[in-house]
C-alpha cells in the first residue's frame, strides 16, 4: 500500500473536521491508524474524577479480564503515560519499557501479547501542565526489526495523527461521558504526606536535576537524596522516580 504522511495527514485533518461525535471522531482515526500498521489501537483518557476511560479495538475478553483484575493500576503502558511525553516504543517479547516492572506488570505484558500485540507506541496526548493522563497505544504483530524499518519515516505521522484525533475527541466530550467506553473506576488512596525535604527532592527532580547536582543545591549527601527518593516512592506507591514526580505533581505535594 502507497502511503503518503503529508496527504494522508491532510485527509485525516478534514475527515475529523466533519466529525460530531467521539466515535466518528474515533472510526476517523482508526483508518489512519490502521493503514499506517495498527492492529490494536487504545485511546486512554483520565477523567478529572480519577477514572479511566478506553475506547479500544483490543477484544472484550481482554478488556473484562482487564478489568477484573484493576490492571489499570499496575499498567506500564499508563506508567510510561504519566512519566513521558514524548513517544516511546514497546517490545512486549523484550519488556524494553522505560519504567520498572512489578511481577504482575510482567505478567500483564505477557497476556497483553496474546491480544495479537508484539510491537508499538505509547504516544501521550495530553500536554505538561495537565495531570490527567491521556494517549495512545497503537499495537502490532511485526517483529522488533520489521517494526523499527516500518516506523522509521513514519512515526511523526502517526504521532501527530494522535494528537489531531485527541483534540477533535476533546473538543466533542472532554470527559467522554456521552461516549459508550471501558471504565477504570478511580481507585481511591491516601498517601502519607511528605516531608519538605522529599518534597524539594521530587522538585528538583522535576526540574531535570539529577542526584549530584540535587544534593549539591540542598547541601547534603548523594545517599541522603538517594533516600528521599526511595521514601518518596514507597509513599507514592510508584515504581520509578517520574512516576513519584507526576503523582506527587497530581496530589498538589510539589508544583513544577
Amino acid at each position: 500500500m502507497f502511503l503518503n504522511p503529508n496527504h494522508d495527514l491532510f485527509d485525516l485533518l478534514n475527515a475529523l473536521d466533519t466529525a460530531q461525535t467521539v466515535p466518528d471522531a474515533w472510526q476517523v482515526g482508526l483508518v489512519f491508524f490502521r493503514k499506517y500498521g495498527g492492529n490494536q489501537i487504545t485511546y486512554t483518557h483520565e477523567r478529572q474524577d480519577g477514572s479511566i476511560v478506553f475506547l479500544t479495538t483490543l477484544p472484550d475478553w481482554w478488556m473484562s479480564y482487564y478489568l477484573d483484575n484493576n490492571y489499570a493500576n499496575l499498567d506500564p503502558f499508563i506508567d510510561v503515560g504519566r512519566a513521558y511525553f514524548s513517544p516511546t516504543r514497546f517490545d512486549t517479547n523484550s519488556v524494553n519499557l522505560p519504567v520498572s516492572l512489578s511481577a504482575p506488570a510482567r505478567q500483564m505484558l505477557n497476556e497483553f501479547a496474546e491480544t495479537g500485540s508484539s510491537t508499538g507506541f505509547v504516544i501521550p496526548t495530553m500536554a505538561p501542565s495537565v495531570p490527567q493522563i491521556s494517549g495512545f497505544n497503537i499495537a502490532n504483530t511485526m517483529q522488533k526489526q520489521e517494526f523499527s524499518q516500518f516506523y522509521d519515516d513514519k512515526e511523526n505521522a502517526l504521532v501527530m495523527a494522535a494528537h489531531a484525533v485527541h483534540q477533535r475527541c476533546q473538543e466533542l466530550d472532554p470527559q467522554l461521558t456521552r461516549t459508550d467506553v471501558h471504565l477504570a473506576p478511580h481507585k481511591i488512596t491516601h498517601y502519607p504526606e511528605l516531608s519538605p525535604r522529599e518534597r524539594e527532592c521530587l522538585l528538583w527532580l522535576c526540574k531535570g536535576m539529577r542526584n549530584d547536582a540535587i544534593a549539591d543545591r540542598m547541601g547534603i549527601t548523594r545517599v541522603t537524596v538517594e533516600m528521599h527518593m526511595r521514601n518518596c516512592r514507597q509513599k507514592l506507591g510508584a515504581r520509578t522516580r517520574e512516576q513519584a514526580v507526576v503523582t506527587a505533581i497530581k496530589l498538589g505535594f510539589i508544583t513544577p
